[in-house]
């Protein structure tokens, strides 16, 4: 019987063609990644809330420098009555009531009542005072709370004064030689007497002696001498505040006239306030559906009714009779796209013109209370981010909060609301990846036992074979 070669050029048994060398990690990094879809939905849910907070925290920031702006002009009105100067012994604030001329000399300004020690060794050390006994006031001649000094550092004392007397103000004085201690009256002038806006009814060896006595201020307006505690003096001319700076020497003439050259540039902060909060409102209720940020626009009712609010300034009626009853009578007008703009009909006399014809109810759009720009835009801004109280039956009352506080609110719970959804899933996929590796694990096992078993086999196939070529 011949005999015949059998030829091999690879192995006769083989595991379907798989080996120990897959990279199962990535495979199972693949898996989850792609069942993690779900989970990233809901953190790019929370993302958009997050950043929905921030455009309403920008929101409530504009309407609150709108505010600002409004109240900027109904403090003064669009064409206030204001001094033609600046004066070294007083300044004056506030919108005159009327033009006309004042004559305003400064006779005396107001001073506080200061008192003080004896000079002392030490600030710090007790016996250094060596005091004994009760430190009392008379302030205004209402008698103060008694203050046990005893075994007190001068430091200590005036401690104690501040805080037990609210109407002074204590501290030490360093003088390079010695220390002493100061008292001074926090109101200057005085309600009773001179001599009785402070005084000291219980020394207790301090030595408390008066430096400067109270003074009121005393000014003469038009001759007639007005007298107060403060040296900010209000009604002496109507509707302004004299401020006084400095005694005077001579009488001063003061003339009020009515400035309209800047009524333009108050309507104009106003109207840049006012457009900002509207091209806010704008990118949020009509978002360009071409960008990214669309998903992150905020939808809440609450914007379409700031937007109605805020257009209805415009012709809300403010004065009863006249030209000008609203802010659109004087040439202000709503463009396309909500925002203001000045002097855009033709056919209607310019922003200019109309507060020159009438300054008065132009004033008025602002200034009225109540119904003025200045008091609709305060109430308009409490209801979207203050929040405010509403009478109820019965005398009761309930608070409701700003409508950008409560949709802040909303935002922050519906974030905390998905964390609960977030750490389900992380749970879910841990488990997945376990499982998925335990698998893996198991089909590497039996993978390698096949791979033992198809050595073996064909160790034992190549040794059959060469055996019978041999013979």
């Amino acid at each position: 019987m011949s005999s015949s070669i059998i030829t091999n050029t690879g192995p006769l048994f083989q595991a379907g063609g798989l080996a120990s060398g897959i990279d199962t990690n990535a495979i199972v990094d693949k898996i989850i990644e792609a069942a993690s879809a779900p989970m990233l939905q809901v953190q790019k849910t929370q993302a958009a809330y997050s950043v929905q907070i921030s455009v309403v925290a920008n929101l409530a920031a504009k309407l609150k420098a709108f505010r600002e702006a409004a109240n900027a002009v109904a403090t003064t009105g669009l064409a206030p009555i204001l001094p033609s100067s600046t004066y070294s012994d007083f300044t004056i604030t506030g919108n005159a009531a009327s033009e006309g001329e004042f004559s305003v000399r400064v006779e005396a300004m107001a001073r506080a009542a200061k008192m003080r020690s004896n000079s002392f060794s030490s600030a710090q050390d007790p016996e250094a005072v060596g005091a004994s006994g009760n430190l009392q006031f008379s302030i205004d001649g209402t008698t103060s709370v008694a203050i046990d000094v005893t075994g007190k550092s001068l430091a200590d004392i005036a401690a104690a004064i501040n805080d037990t007397i609210s109407q002074v103000t204590a501290s030490v004085i360093s003088t390079g030689s010695g220390y002493r201690l100061s008292v001074i009256r926090k109101d200057t002038g005085f309600s009773t007497t001179a001599e009785e806006a402070l005084q000291v009814l219980q020394d207790p060896g301090l030595g408390l002696e008066t430096v400067q006595a109270a003074q009121n201020a005393s000014v003469y307006v038009d001759g007639l001498q007005i007298v107060r505690r403060s040296n900010s003096i209000s009604n002496a001319i109507p509707g302004v505040t004299l401020n006084l700076t400095a005694q005077s020497d001579v009488a001063t003439t003061v003339n009020f006239v009515r400035d309209t050259s800047s009524a333009a540039t108050r309507m104009k902060s106003f109207m840049t306030a006012y457009n900002d909060v509207v091209a806010l409102l704008n990118q949020q209720l009509r978002p360009d559906p071409g960008t990214a940020s669309t998903n992150n626009a905020i939808a809440g009712s609450f914007l379409f009714s700031l937007q109605r609010d805020m257009h209805a300034l415009l012709t809300t009626k403010v004065n009863s009779s006249g030209a000008i009853q609203t802010l659109s009578d004087l040439n202000v007008a709503l463009q396309q796209d909500g925002t203001l703009a000045m002097d855009t009909n033709r056919f209607q006399k310019t922003f200019a013109e109309m507060v020159d014809s009438d300054p008065q109810s132009a004033n008025l759009i602002f200034t009225k209370a109540s119904t003025g720009l200045g008091a609709l835009v305060q109430k308009l801004v409490r209801r979207q981010v203050d929040g405010s109280t509403v009478d109820l039956p019965g005398g009761k009352k309930l608070y409701v909060e700003g409508a950008l506080t409560a949709e802040t609110q909303l935002l922050k719970d519906n974030i905390k609301s998905l964390d609960t959804t977030i750490d389900y899933w992380k749970v879910r996929l841990e488990q997945e990846r376990a499982r998925l590796n335990a698998s893996f694990r198991a089909m590497e096992s039996i993978l390698s036992r096949l791979n033992d078993t198809s050595t073996y086999l064909n160790q034992l196939y190549n040794y059959t074979v060469s055996k019978n070529n041999n013979k």
